[in-house]
């Protein structure tokens, strides 16, 4: 987000002008910068630092052995909690592993392919969860008792103790529970660890936790929310599921975000200008987190492309998480690789913002060459193309990878927006749909497109994609699985993903090509599959010939997602 954004107000809900006065990231903080970077003329080439690498690979096999809770929170209300157990075999982390051990009674190597372990929380010796998973798997689950615990605000610290068969080789791997007491007004939001969706509780879901696929717009409130709440009506009749209203907010905001309440509109809160004065944050989460359409918050807008204080982030998170952990907090980085590990600790879920419509991807508005180490051409270290906005999810992955910890999901925020020197067009309607198709299957567990309000063509085809994206049974497969990308030999543009839930598969295409392809395109699936269910999106002539998908043209830029039975 640039332009007349990248300055904001105060929140004017009676907090008292404050200013900040920090230490920006990087080097050179005298000169004009965006993600480290010089971008006007006249000044210095360097390296900007903050670049993440991937780890020097262990010589030696590694066994990774990792716990989590299944749901980021837990409230009073449930009996049943459920951890995630991993024990995959790495090069870049985790503990030296030997896949056979000498026994000495017998002289022989015997295979040791099992992990036997138990969790407990640390101050107690009572296991919740005492059990075993093969060697080289994740995503293991295991129920527990959570009526053992006592609900309460601070985090239960777990520990996981394991052991190959033998006894020989011991491990060891840590996580924090938290088992909340019941909250009787307003929202609650998790965390899915296993799939990265967010399930939501508020009163229209009946008490329940339903999964949620966030779909909307960054929404101007100063120049259009706050003017009428016949304009949030406009907005909810499009059909989008959740609305980032854009700070800075009026005194009036608490009558826009009680109607949204009435008409069960989830919103993103957005500190974008204030989340690095504490006592700010500490108010403004007191004013949102009773809402029942509230679905999460969000703190920092480009922290990495502004060289924001590298602990911003985390200590704004950590003012919020003291005072409300039921819901989570986001934030958007917009740099392809600059400090993200401290800019990104700072939040639950990870968003990207990369604007490749219209911009020239080499040299910009500025007068100068966009490069590892210089310029600023809109889209940090992009190629200008579609498969921008897939690369970038892809990066947040392999960063979280390189990183170590439990990956963090990932959202997307696309382009419906020109203009300000870089862009100078905005997306088409099938270029609109090809980001989104992208997104999901790249990841993305939320869509919040920059900026509303749009071109009308643009709102309509976004819409169109948001009301089966957020329903089921789409909704079942995006909540319900991440996705496993398919390389389709002789089709490059081609990006294909798959989600798989119970006995049933759905298929996501986007074509990047932006030539209609006339001859027939097939692709053999790597899983077997009965029947063609249904076409949620797009209109292809699909048909399924031992399991191949065939489909005799493919139109410039044609997205679809199929359902199959397996």
């Amino acid at each position: 987000m640039r332009g007349s954004w990248l300055t904001v107000a105060a929140l004017k809900i009676g907090l008292v002008a404050w200013t900040v006065v920090a230490q920006q990231s990087g080097s050179h903080t005298d000169i004009p910068r965006w993600c480290g970077k010089p971008y006007q003329p006249g000044y210095p080439n360097y390296d900007p630092g903050g670049e993440l690498y991937p780890p020097s690979p262990s010589p030696s096999l590694l066994l990774n052995v990792q716990v989590v809770p299944r749901h980021s929170i837990y409230v009073s209300s449930e009996t049943t909690g459920t951890f995630v157990v991993d024990a995959a075999l790495s090069r870049i982390h985790g503990t030296p592993y030997e896949n056979s051990t000498y026994n000495a009674a017998s002289k022989r190597n015997s295979s040791s392919p099992t992990l036997l372990f138990s969790i407990a929380v640390e101050s107690d010796d009572k296991p919740l969860v005492q059990n075993h998973v093969s060697i080289n798997t994740t995503g293991n689950l295991f129920d527990f008792d959570l009526t053992l615990l006592e609900p309460r605000l601070a985090a239960y610290h777990v520990v996981l103790q394991g052991a190959s068969t033998n006894g020989n080789l011991s491990y060891t791997a840590t996580t924090d529970l938290y088992y909340l007491p019941e909250k009787t007004t307003g929202s609650v939001t998790k965390i899915d660890n296993l799939n990265g969706g967010l399930l939501f509780r508020n009163n229209a879901t009946n008490g329940q936790f339903n999964p949620v696929f966030p779909f909307g717009f960054y929404t101007n409130y100063g120049g259009y929310l706050e003017l009428s709440l016949k304009n949030v009506q406009t907005y909810a009749d499009y059909g989008f599921n959740t609305i980032h209203p854009i700070a800075s907010y009026s005194p009036n905001v608490t009558t826009v975000l009680a109607y949204m309440d009435s008409i069960n509109l989830l919103f993103q809160y957005d500190m974008r200008g204030t989340y690095q004065n504490l006592t700010s944050v500490a108010e403004q989460v007191n004013l949102a987190k009773d809402y029942s359409s509230f679905l999460l918050y969000y703190t920092a807008d480009e922290p990495d492309g502004n060289q924001d204080p590298l602990n911003g982030t985390s200590l704004a998170y950590d003012t919020i998480a003291a005072l409300d952990k039921y819901h989570p907090v986001s934030l958007v980085l917009n740099c392809a690789n600059y400090y993200f590990a401290a800019y990104g600790a700072g939040a639950d879920i990870l968003m990207e913002d990369a604007y490749p419509i219209g911009i020239n991807a080499t040299y910009s508005k500025w007068g100068t060459v966009c490069n590892a180490t210089y310029g600023d051409c809109g889209c940090d270290d992009c190629k200008g193309d579609l498969s921008d906005v897939s690369d970038r999810l892809d990066d947040f992955t392999t960063y979280q990878e390189w990183l170590g910890g439990w990956p963090k999901p990932t959202w997307a925020v696309p382009q419906s927006f020109d203009g300000d020197g870089y862009w100078s067009r905005n997306p088409t309607v099938v270029e609109a749909w090809a980001m989104n198709s992208l997104s999901i299957n790249h990841g993305a567990k939320g869509i919040m497109l920059w900026t509303f309000p749009t071109e009308d063509e643009l709102a309509e085809a976004n819409a169109q994609q948001a009301k089966v994206l957020t329903k089921a049974p789409v909704l079942d497969f995006l909540t319900g699985d991440q996705p496993k990308g398919v390389a389709i030999k002789g089709y490059p543009l081609l990006d294909v993903a798959y989600w798989v839930v119970g006995g049933q598969v759905m298929v996501g295409l986007a074509n990047l090509d932006y030539a209609d392809g006339n001859g027939t395109v097939t692709m053999q699936l790597p899983f077997s599959s009965v029947g063609i269910t249904s076409q949620p999106w797009g209109s292809l002539g699909w048909s399924l010939m031992n399991n191949t998908l065939v489909v005799n043209s493919l139109p410039a830029l044609a997205t679809s997602l199929l359902i199959l039975n397996t």
